[in-house]
């Protein structure tokens, strides 16, 4: 059509492209520049179904939900960023990692050689609750604080060190 190409169908009746046998690609805006729209803002569902589902942009994929927007996967989903990846919240929302009752590991920065920061200068606290808090270093662990550094325990409190190296306090 020179002009454009209207197909619409009158009440609940569906429009149906490619709903035969065949397994020929159907194509939508492969050429030129174009704004591809698919429901509006009072459809109920756009449900896309595949084997691989592809976004592919030079530019942003967006993803934006006036209640939530779910990504969900019955195996993995891997998020790969070639420069950074941010996951935020807007004001005062809590940012969940791991906060439902399942049971597995969550671990962060297991590969490579990193710097992990939890919190900054600002944070009002960082707060670690577990039956075991573990701190291993190749190196040295540093505690410092521009106040008081507090050590508690309700049965005892063991300093060591291995070998014949002294502790030294003060």
């Amino acid at each position: 059509a020179t002009t454009g190409l209207t197909l619409d169908s009158a009440g609940s009746t569906a429009i149906s492209i490619g709903t035969d046998a065949n397994t020929g690609a159907i194509n939508v805006g492969t050429v030129g520049a174009r704004t591809i729209t698919v429901g509006n803002d009072a459809s109920t569902k756009v449900d896309v179904n595949a084997l691989i589902i592809e976004l592919d942009s030079a530019g942003t994929i967006i993803m934006d939900s006036t209640t939530s927007t779910a990504i969900g996967a019955t195996t993995t989903i891997d998020l790969q960023a070639t420069t950074g990846l941010t996951i935020d919240s807007a004001g005062a929302t809590a940012i969940g990692i791991g906060a439902d009752a399942n049971t597995g590991a969550i671990n962060i920065g297991t590969a490579g050689a990193r710097t992990v920061t939890v919190g900054n200068d600002a944070s009002t606290k960082v707060d670690v609750n577990a039956l075991i808090i573990e701190l291993d270093s190749a190196g040295t662990i540093v505690m410092d604080a521009t106040t008081t550094i507090d050590l508690q325990a309700t049965t005892g409190l063991t300093l060591d060190s291995a070998g014949s190296t002294a502790i030294s306090i003060g």
